[in-house]
């Protein structure tokens, strides 16, 4: 079993920010590339480790706060866009983000 070195705050919410960064961008309509499988599973496994590191390293707390931030700017922005179409346009622009 190989130990794994500890992800400091600042570097695992920088590799958090830009997929969410990425995912925003997608929910927004921009012209921005689906997340590639290497992609995912580096947020994943930065995510993962960030939240089962042992204290004074453990970040789940700080990652619950980014979560919490992230879906209500998702809630404030995107939300409200989707709320102002109906029937098949709804359809559609749930299709296209």
């Amino acid at each position: 079993m190989t130990m794994r070195e500890f992800i400091n705050l600042e570097e695992g919410l920088e590799t958090i920010q830009k997929g969410i960064t990425k995912l925003l961008n997608i929910l927004e309509g921009l012209p921005e590339p689906n997340f590639t499988p290497e992609e995912h599973i580096n947020l994943y496994t930065t995510v993962y480790n960030m939240s089962t590191q042992r204290p004074p390293h453990d970040y789940g707390l700080a990652l619950y706060d980014k979560s919490k931030e992230t879906c209500e700017y998702i809630v404030s922005k995107v939300l409200p866009s989707l709320g102002e179409k109906k029937d098949d346009l709804l359809l559609r622009e749930l299709l296209r983000r």
